[in-house]
């Protein structure tokens, strides 16, 4: 199908030789609406949109005359086109609606219209206006009205290039271009969207096989990358293990068919442990969420309380910026109440549990014979692992820390305190490890990298068959004398730093043979139970295993109780050993 894009309007006054233009449109479409309008009534239609307004004056005879040889003029030049026009594309052919095919001569067309133009102009002579078309003109235009024109109101069956020209009333349009348009046929087993846009049933079936195969490889891709993804959480020979298989079944057959309702959580706490027990691994257990507790408070250096320590009933230290420091108790301070419950001896391990959280908690204490009430709030607690002081000797500066355990904050304590202590000027140190049952292996290693010179190992890990030695990476470096305070209480990672600081720095150890405890434990966090298991055993820089054995120390030095008397004779056995040296 074509489509008329551009129609020039021109028109001639002879007196002043200028010209005035303007432009016109003949839609189509009002054509097509006529189709079937008696030809007179077509032809005043077209003639109607396509003249413009009748001259303002009449016009002179001597410029009628000069209208004339202009007309004249102009019909040779059109009939020139239209020839030139015709040697291209003799005639074109226009189909009607019931099949027939309709051939038009250009020429004759362009005849037809130059006889209708000149018919109009004789009848425009005088004060009559009606203008008398000749029946050839009228039919042709009819013809095309009825049959020539398409749905869109666009020629249809018109060769691009080709051009009409019609001279009516001292004006003639001219047809300069012409486009294609592509159009689809109607068709009932299409559907139509916007436009000239359609898909038919096959269409629509293509695509939807087409979304379901994407989404099966979509599906397929996300499948795989979960399961390489479980694979390489729990390993492939633990996904694909007969034995887990055969518990999955297990687990699903008690929940389907036992005759009673069964605790789902439950049984698979019970399974955890069971795993664990079966290592028969003193080390390797499953805490619950109460049990855990205690551990996390130790290694995370936190707990939610009042910040005071007890022996019986008797308060022997409080911690600092505590609750209980605020409130302004004191050490020595006998607890008498807590919340109203009197404290005895047969319960002074309760205290903790008769304080209640986010309330003000009421403690009574005897101070110097006198009652005195204070209103204690809980709140966290950060319990310090260290604590320090310079103990004078012979003239010689001994720097002491007791290190309580290797928690999350040990390394930042222990280094506030070695460092301020340095600055005082201190000759030797005294690092006492008694009591300390371990904690986090790095906090242990961390301290030790402070003493030990660089690319020395400080301990190694044995796993299966394999044996990884940790150095030191730091450049920090001490030179003077350590003595290092243990008891058969020393566990762990504390006898992982007293074994690096003997065998790597040349540390002297006093005091009794430690616990013995030579394997390193990973904790693994669930949502409300903690699992502990031995990941590894950990040997000395000089490759001996402890597990079982223990660090015997250099001196080995009791501690001597009389009469509810301490005399601290492995402290004293330290500060002799470095004020003779």
């Amino acid at each position: 199908m074509f489509m008329a894009e551009e129609v020039k309007v021109k028109k001639v006054k002879s007196n002043s030789s200028s010209k005035v233009s303007k432009k016109g449109e003949v839609e189509a479409s009002d054509i097509s609406k006529k189709k079937k309008t008696s030809d007179k009534d077509v032809a005043k239609k077209v003639s109607k949109s396509v003249t413009e307004k009748s001259l303002k004056d009449k016009e002179s005879k001597n410029s009628s005359k000069n209208d004339k040889i202009s007309k004249s003029s102009k019909n040779k030049e059109v009939k020139s086109k239209v020839d030139s026009t015709n040697k291209t594309n003799r005639s074109s052919k226009v189909k009607s609606k019931s099949g027939k095919v309709l051939e038009k001569d250009s020429s004759k067309l362009a005849k037809d219209l130059v006889n209708s133009n000149k018919t109009s102009d004789s009848n425009e002579k005088g004060k009559t206006t009606k203008k008398k078309k000749s029946p050839r003109t009228s039919s042709v235009i009819a013809d095309l009205a009825d049959k020539d024109f398409d749905k869109t109101g666009a020629l249809s069956n018109i060769d691009e290039g080709k051009f009409i020209s019609e001279i009516l009333n001292d004006k003639f349009i001219t047809v300069t271009k012409v486009n294609k348009e592509t159009t689809f046929k109607e068709s009932k087993k299409k559907l139509k969207f916007s436009g000239s846009f359609r898909l038919d049933v096959l269409d629509i079936l293509i695509i939807i096989v087409i979304t379901a195969i994407i989404s099966c490889v979509f599906t397929g891709l996300v499948m795989n990358y979960q399961y390489k993804k479980i694979n390489s959480y729990f390993g492939e020979s633990v996904v694909n293990d007969e034995g887990v298989k055969d518990f999955l079944s297990l687990y699903s057959e008690i929940l389907d068919n036992y005759y009673e309702e069964v605790d789902s959580k439950a049984m698979i706490k019970a399974a955890m442990s069971g795993m664990l027990s079966f290592l028969q691994d003193t080390y390797s257990i499953y805490l619950s969420e109460e049990d855990s507790g205690e551990l996390t408070e130790m290694l995370d250096s936190s707990y939610d309380g009042v910040g005071i320590v007890i022996q019986a009933n008797v308060i022997k230290a409080i911690y600092k910026n505590s609750p209980a420091a605020v409130a302004g108790l004191k050490v020595n301070d006998e607890i008498l109440k807590v919340n109203g419950i009197d404290i005895t001896l047969d319960n002074y391990m309760e205290v903790s549990n008769y304080l209640k959280k986010d309330e003000d908690n009421s403690i009574v204490v005897k101070r110097d014979g006198k009652e005195l009430s204070f209103d204690v709030k809980m709140s966290k607690v950060n319990i310090p692992t260290t604590s320090s002081t310079i103990i004078q000797s012979q003239g010689k500066n001994l720097g002491y820390i007791k290190l309580s355990s290797f928690s999350n904050l040990s390394y930042e304590d222990f280094n506030e305190s070695l460092v301020e202590m340095e600055g005082k000027g201190i000759d030797s140190l005294i690092i006492d490890l008694r009591g300390n049952s371990g904690g986090y292996l790095k906090a242990a290693h961390d301290i030790s990298s402070e003493f030990i010179e660089k690319d020395k190992i400080i301990y190694s890990l044995q796993q299966k068959d394999k044996v990884t030695d940790y150095k030191d990476e730091t450049k920090n470096k001490r030179d003077y004398k350590i003595v290092v305070l243990v008891n058969n209480s020393t566990a762990s990672a504390a006898e992982i730093m007293a074994a690096a600081l003997h065998d790597s720095y040349g540390a002297t150890i006093v005091g009794k043979t430690t616990y013995g405890k030579g394997k390193v434990q990973t904790l693994k966090q669930y949502n409300d139970s903690l699992v502990k298991y031995t990941s590894a055993k950990w040997l000395r820089p000089n490759g001996e295993c402890i597990d079982g054995i223990g660090i015997v120390p250099d001196y080995e030095v009791d501690i001597q109780y009389s009469d509810s008397q301490i005399y601290d004779k492995q402290l004293d056995k330290a500060i002799e050993i470095l004020s003779n040296n």
